[in-house]
C-alpha cells in the first residue's frame, strides 16, 4: 500500500552525520536527488534502512508508503501463514525446489532506465542462489497487494502516460511477475471482501483475470492450482 506525496524527513544532527561517513553520504544522495526524483538503484542501496522501510522507488522517484491499517496487517499475516503451508506442500511434491513466503519485502523490478523497487504486502518467491543477495522480479512466484481506499489508485488504478503514472499492477506485469492477487477489504476494515487472481498473459506486460472470490457469495476464499495448489477458507482470513 503506497501513497505518493512530498515528504521531507528532518535532517539528522550534524554531529551524528560527522560520525558516520556512510550516513552522511546517504543523506547527501537523498538531498541531491530532491527526495523524489533521480534516485538510482546504487543510491537506494546506500540510503539508511529505516528510511527505505517507509518508501518505495518508482521510476527513480521516492514514494512514501502509508502504514497499513490494523485490518490490513492482520490479513497480511493470515495470508502469509496459509500461503507458507501451501508452498511447503508444493516443495514436498517437487513442484518447486524451494519457496519462501514473506511480508513487506523489497523486490527490484528493474534498474534502467529509471530504478524501481516495490514492496508487495505478501510475497512468494523462489529461494535465492548462494551468490544472490537481493530479490528481483525474476525470483517472484506470486505478489499480493491488500487494497484499501487510500491505496486503490496506486495498487490497481488506471495508468496515465501524460503524467508518467503506472500502477503497481502494471509494473508487476511489466517486470514479468506471472501471478498477482488483489485482496480487497470491506469498507469498515473488518474483514476481507474479495480476492482477485490475475495471471500474466501470453504477451508479457499485461495481466488477465483468472479467478474471483467474494465473501458471502463463494464457498472458498481461494481455490486454485496456480502457481501451485492453494486452498484458503474465509475462516482462515478472519481476524
Amino acid at each position: 500500500m503506497t501513497v505518493a506525496m512530498n515528504y521531507e524527513p528532518p535532517p539528522p544532527p550534524v554531529a551524528e552525520l560527522e560520525k558516520s561517513p556512510e550516513l552522511w553520504a546517504a543523506f547527501s544522495l537523498v538531498e541531491w536527488a530532491g527526495l523524489l526524483d533521480g534516485v538510482t538503484l546504487e543510491m537506494w542501496e546506500h540510503i539508511p534502512e529505516d528510511f527505505c522501510r517507509d518508501h518505495e522507488l518508482d521510476n527513480g522517484r521516492l514514494i512514501r508508503r502509508e502504514s497499513g491499517s490494523l485490518g490490513h496487517q492482520h490479513v497480511s499475516i493470515e495470508l502469509a501463514v496459509v500461503l507458507k503451508a501451501a508452498a511447503k506442500k508444493a516443495v514436498e511434491k517437487g513442484t518447486f525446489p524451494c519457496l519462501k513466503v514473506v511480508v513487506d519485502s523489497d523486490i527490484r523490478l528493474w534498474e534502467v532506465p529509471c530504478a524501481t523497487v516495490r514492496r508487495p504486502d505478501v510475497l512468494v518467491y523462489r529461494c535465492l542462489e548462494a551468490e544472490e543477495t537481493k530479490l528481483w522480479a525474476k525470483h517472484v512466484v506470486l505478489a499480493v497487494e491488500i487494497v484499501s481506499k487510500s491505496s486503490r489508485a496506486t495498487d490497481t488504478g488506471q495508468d496515465n502516460p501524460d503524467t508518467g503514472f503506472e500502477s503497481k499492477m502494471t509494473q508487476y506485469a511489466r517486470s514479468g511477475i506471472k501471478h498477482y492477487w488483489i485482496v480487497r477489504l470491506k469498507p469498515d476494515d473488518s474483514a476481507v471482501e474479495s480476492i482477485e487472481q490475475w495471471r500474466l498473459g501470453e504477451y508479457r506486460g499485461r495481466y488477465g483475470p483468472v479467478g474471483y472470490w467474494e465473501s458471502g457469495l463463494s464457498r472458498d476464499a481461494v481455490l486454485t492450482d496456480e502457481p501451485f495448489p492453494i486452498a484458503i477458507s474465509w475462516s482462515d482470513l478472519e481476524f
